[in-house]
């Protein structure tokens, strides 16, 4: 599932309008990067799905950040990824395929003062391989 995701959200024409840079869509831990807005995937905890076999249940957290202002921007990111993400269901590569996604809320207006940034997560959960 994380490839396919990360390619769609890379990929997508909506988000680069939005100054979503390829370079500003990483995973895992980072120091602060150059691109504003930047999207941070976070990756939970994987167990067997709810239906069987060999699916999988994920949960992703996107931290969107931004320059301080306001979340005016962030909150179009997270529009689109409301759209985007459900998109990918039935979606595969060599190793990934997709089965479902579903939305489970933003977070909160927050401050990064390690990454000086204004943020907000993005919550989904996710089944597939």
């Amino acid at each position: 599932m994380r490839a396919v995701v990360r390619a769609a959200i890379v990929g997508d024409a909506v988000l680069q309008g939005l100054n979503v840079a390829p370079e500003g869509v990483l995973t895992g831990d980072i120091d602060t990067p150059e691109p504003r807005p930047f999207l941070n995937l976070k990756w939970g905890v994987t167990s067997p799905a709810p239906f069987g076999g060999s699916a999988q249940r994920t949960v992703l957290t996107i931290w969107v950040h931004d320059e301080p202002n306001d979340y005016e921007r962030i909150d179009a990111i997270c529009r689109r990824l409301r759209i985007l993400l459900p998109s990918l269901v039935g979606l595969q590569d060599v190793n990934d395929y997709v089965s479902q996604i579903a939305w489970d809320g933003d977070g909160p207006d927050l401050k990064d003062d390690g990454h000086r940034t204004i943020t907000r997560q993005a919550n989904y959960t996710l089944n597939g391989s």
